[in-house]
């Protein structure tokens, strides 16, 4: 008797110094179902020498007062004793990051759910074991400036084996692989105005067309083809799939140790499998044929030929196709849904732009760019609904991080809600209110300009934005210059509101709008 206590105490200190020694220390995250294999190796061990007498049964009982030891040292570590433990948060948020993930999963909702609980616990609110959301509008230089020290957070291991240029965590390879990129616009504008010309009189989704042509162009600009959902008026068969990728992206944002296992568990995976092989074929289609025309992918693909081509090249390769296709598209579609959602229900600022446009010699987007109303209108509709409304993680050097008179312990997972901080009250004068003067003639209602950064800053900042600042000038210009517009009757700005889901990026609930042709002096 006296030697199984000896031996199951012994189990537990074992369970206690692997936490204290070992998972304490690093990310685990990627490794999750290796360690799931080894620990569920040594109790199906155990349990099947049990059974087979090979073994007494208190074996069994050991492994347990292990794990139940590394369990319980882990929970009072990070309930009492972690680095972070004196930042406020919800005492559960303190355990496992279970409790941030079921708030998210209620409505997809994240960036309401954080805002409240900056409400309630201050600008310094612990989301997670290791994670800290970060409202003050000092931390948005701090962390995501060119001159910061923190990396990306472990959310950006969620395409491992894969990485793409958005999600390398190593500031000198995503500074050189971003030299591949030099995005272009050509066409789709034309078949969208077509839609909503065959469409006069009746609603039109724009959340949905809009979503359409934002796919549909990155597919052009990076690899010379497209799925053509905006001429055929239906959703590719890939463009579901990558909203289903998306929802699971949602899921494991703040829980990346489970991604591995679904990847690697039949079923489960068909969605992501299906996915990769998409991907894949485009690729490798891609490599035998080069188009007249150069597009995006043949930048990345001269900088991969003149590497070594190992299999991390390889894979990372396919990470770029990723990145191209899912954060090309997303957040122009949802940005445009968002300015005409604001548009529909303000003929006055419509009827402003028109004016705008009117007077303009031709709708080029150099002649856009000098709409200084337009680009108004785009950055407030940005502010206050940013494409990626949670914001993006980082995480802090070894020997921590001074925000103002705060200081943010070493490894620390940190996150700058911008849909929070964008509509903070000491970075803007009214700014729940859309007003897109703020950005022209009202400079004195922006208190702290350097907290608006939708498309980032930095080392990582968005390597779009160009890009997507052409799409969005022309599109507005393009419609506007042709179309009157109105929200079709029953539809409330609170019910399309309440129906946007955060996917990391925003996806836009159905808008209904009803387009008629312009009547010119009117």
């Amino acid at each position: 008797m006296e030697s199984t206590l000896v031996l199951n105490l012994l189990a537990a200190a074992t369970g206690v110094f692997t936490h204290l020694a070992v998972f304490r220390r690093g990310e685990w995250d990627v490794a999750s179902p290796s360690i799931f294999v080894f620990y569920s190796t040594i109790f199906a061990a155990a349990a099947l020498s049990s059974h087979a007498g090979l073994v007494s049964a208190p074996l069994l009982v050991v492994s347990g007062c292990h794990v139940g030891a590394l369990y319980t040292s882990m929970l009072v570590y990070r309930a009492f004793f972690h680095r972070i433990s004196t930042y406020p948060g919800p005492f559960l948020a303190r355990l496992t990051n279970f409790y941030i993930t079921a708030l998210s999963m209620k409505k997809l909702h994240l960036f309401e759910e954080v805002q409240r609980l900056h409400a309630q616990y201050g600008d310094y609110v612990r989301l997670g074991p290791r994670e800290l959301s970060i409202a003050d509008p000092e931390a948005v230089r701090a962390i995501y400036g060119s001159q910061s020290p923190v990396t990306k957070g472990p959310w950006y291991t969620l395409l491992e084996p894969r990485v793409p240029l958005f999600m390398a965590r190593d500031k000198q390879e995503h500074a050189r692989r971003r030299k591949g990129y030099d995005p272009r616009i050509t066409k789709a504008i034309n078949q969208l105005l077509d839609a909503i010309d065959r469409n006069k009189g009746q609603p039109f989704d724009v959340s949905q067309w809009f979503s359409f042509f934002a796919f549909d162009v990155m597919e052009d600009l990076a690899f010379n083809k497209s799925s053509n959902m905006v001429a055929n008026g239906k959703e590719a068969y890939v463009f579901k799939t990558i909203r289903l990728d998306m929802f699971n992206i949602a899921l494991f944002t703040h829980l990346p140790w489970l991604l591995p296992f679904l990847k690697r568990t039949p079923v489960l995976n068909w969605n992501y499998l299906e996915f990769l092989g998409w991907i894949q074929k485009l690729v490798d289609e891609r490599k035998l044929k080069e188009p007249d025309q150069p597009d995006i992918f043949s930048f990345i693909l001269t900088a991969f030929n003149k590497g070594p081509k190992t299999k991390r090249d390889h894979l990372n390769l396919h990470g770029d196709a990723q990145l191209i296709v899912i954060a090309g598209s997303d957040s122009v579609a949802a940005a445009l849904t968002h300015i005409f959602f604001h548009l529909a229900w303000d003929p006055v600022l419509t009827k402003r732009l028109q004016s705008e446009f009117d007077a303009l010699p031709d709708i080029s987007h150099e002649n856009l760019m000098t709409v200084d109303l337009l680009d108004a209108v785009i950055n407030e509709t940005m502010r206050l609904h940013p494409p990626v409304p949670s914001g993006t993680q980082r995480v802090t050097p070894p020997e921590g991080l001074w925000i103002g008179d705060n200081f943010i312990p070493g490894d620390t997972i940190v996150q700058v809600p911008s849909y929070t901080v964008f509509r903070d009250e000491r970075a803007f004068d009214y700014p729940n209110e859309f007003i897109p003067e703020r950005w022209t003639t009202r400079p004195e209602l922006v208190r702290a300009k350097g907290v608006y950064i939708p498309f980032n800053i930095g080392p990582y900042a968005c390597v779009g934005k160009r890009l997507a600042m052409l799409e969005l000038r022309r599109v507005v210009g393009e419609i506007l210059l042709r179309y009157d517009l109105t929200i079709a009757p029953g539809k409330t700005k609170e019910g399309f509101l309440d129906g946007k889901q955060d996917t990391f990026t925003t996806v836009s609930a159905p808008l209904p709008v009803i387009f008629s042709e312009r009547v010119h002096g009117v």
